[in-house]
């Protein structure tokens, strides 16, 4: 299953998306992070990390991440912030239409490789926790 959650940076308007499933904890289903050791997962935590992602954005913070494409950096800022998304979709929609004019979408794998490849300095995300609020990255 996948969840999507809107993130607003000044104009844009980006969805992460989470791959989660349910699972049985202590004999009660729960819903988790798929794929993940540290597998918490609350829509509220998230929806505190958002707004805290939102409220922190600078565009000076983003260009430490790319200089020259806006999408990737704002991509690398919320993936250095959201370390267990799956990817992040981009949406624009004109001001007069009431459906998306274009939508893009790059998985975390691909922002793994182009990190990778471009020597681009992300945090260790080695202690994150979703409800832990000092984990997270300012």
């Amino acid at each position: 299953m996948t969840i999507e959650k809107r993130v607003k940076l000044h104009n844009n308007i980006y969805y992460v998306v989470l791959d989660v499933e349910y699972k049985k904890k202590d004999s009660k289903v729960c819903l988790c992070l798929s794929n993940r050791k540290e597998d918490y997962y609350d829509g509220g935590d998230l929806t505190n990390l958002i707004e805290k992602i939102e409220q922190d954005y600078t565009s000076e913070k983003a260009q430490k991440y790319q200089k020259d494409i806006g999408f990737l950096q704002d991509a690398f800022y919320i993936y250095d912030r959201i370390p267990f998304l799956s990817g992040i979709k981009d949406i624009y929609q004109k001001e007069t239409e009431t459906l998306p004019y274009s939508q893009g979408y790059i998985s975390k794998k691909e922002l793994d490789d182009l990190i990778e490849q471009n020597n681009i300095q992300m945090s260790n995300h080695k202690n994150f926790k979703l409800y832990d609020k000092q984990t997270w990255v300012s």
